[in-house]
């Protein structure tokens, strides 16, 4: 392999330990988008096996789909498709809609599977304005409505207005518990964990967190689990003055060392990192030189014994995805979700893990 994923799972189940603790509640673990580039099917399945994981929250009915195909039991949420999209997913492979306007409301009566509601209360995105909550509670009699949730815009960064969303959101679930008492709550991501909820919410969908990435300052520890690898293609000495890359963004000041490493944009590497990125070379840092390349990017090696074949590493213990992130004006969400499917993820840990839990000691 010239480029490639390492997934550490043994990670993955301690960061869910760590999340659920927080929480105190029943956990959908988020594992749409790949799970966050991780590999959706051997996320859920590996938490299906090793922990007490409530369900998974995905995006799509085909996301869904694949989890079902892959063996996974639990409840599946389907957060925002549409379900005219999703009818012949939904009763097949038992996924469970999310409802967030009138017309999929009227969809789910005409289809009459179980779902769950989603309320807008200050994201402005999916979910039905609190202006129409009277109109949708009484369009709900008799209807198999299993949950209801909302989404916090700013559980980051904003505690004022996150609990401003949560008492409008407790003032909805508080009529409608009147009809269905026994259906689920959840709006708490993994920044709105830290707040400890634990008042009428009954579940949590947790994604970033899981993968390892504190959502903010004061979070428990937290072991990134994905780390991004490539092969040194070659080792090179340039003369001075000579440019490195397109566009000659990057010139030598002297006779400089430098190895071209078989990661570009293409494997998701961003291009803002050009002349500004460091990859970990036999432990020591490497500054990129010149602009990052479709599938190459070059790095200085100067004072570095490196060769043809040795192992750089892009992203990992040393070079987080939040630092990364933070560096070039991104979040670390999009910097995951950027690995390319060309990228082989290879597993670690799954093995160890099935073994402690059969024995009881996960």
């Amino acid at each position: 392999m010239l480029r490639w994923a390492e997934v550490h799972l043994e990670r993955l189940l301690l960061n869910y330990k760590t999340v659920k603790k927080l929480c105190r509640k029943q956990v959908y673990a988020v594992v749409k988008a790949n799970a966050y580039g991780h590999g959706s099917r051997e996320v859920a399945t590996f938490l299906e096996k090793n922990s007490d994981v409530y369900g998974f929250a995905v995006a799509t009915y085909e996301e869904g789909a694949c989890l079902r195909e892959a063996g996974v039991k639990r409840p599946i949420l389907v957060m925002s498709s549409t379900l005219e999209e999703g009818r012949e997913f939904l009763k097949e492979y038992e996924l469970t809609p999310v409802v967030y306007d009138f017309t999929e409301l009227r969809l789910a009566k005409e289809l009459n599977v179980p779902f769950h509601l989603k309320v807008d209360t200050g994201m402005g995105r999916l979910g039905f304005l609190e202006e129409e909550w009277g109109e949708l509670l009484s369009e709900l009699q008799g209807l198999p409505v299993a949950g209801v949730m909302t989404h916090f815009s700013s559980a980051d960064e904003d505690e004022e207005f996150t609990l401003c969303q949560l008492k409008k959101f407790e003032k909805f679930v508080s009529t409608l518990k009147k009809e269905f008492p026994n259906i689920e709550i959840h709006a708490e991501n993994s920044a709105a964990a830290l707040y400890r909820f634990n008042n009428f919410l009954t579940h949590c969908r947790v994604g970033l967190a899981l993968y390892g990435v504190p959502p903010e300052e004061g979070y428990p520890e937290l072991r990134q689990v994905m780390k991004v690898k490539a092969k040194v293609l070659t080792v090179k000495e340039l003369p001075p003055n000579y440019p490195v890359s397109y566009s000659k963004t990057y010139r030598t000041k002297e006779r400089e060392r430098v190895a071209v490493i078989s990661f570009g944009y293409a494997d998701g590497y961003p291009r803002e990192l050009s002349n500004r990125g460091e990859v970990l070379i036999k432990g020591k840092m490497c500054p990129v030189r010149g602009r990052v390349c479709m599938d190459m990017t070059v790095v200085s090696v100067d004072g570095v014994s490196a060769e043809k074949g040795d192992v750089a590493t892009l992203y990992g213990d040393a070079i987080t995805f939040k630092s990364v992130a933070e560096k070039i004006g991104k979040i670390p969400y999009e910097l995951m979700c950027s690995i390319s499917p060309r990228v082989e993820r290879v597993y670690f840990g799954l093995q160890k893990c099935n073994a402690e839990s059969s024995a009881g000691t996960v």
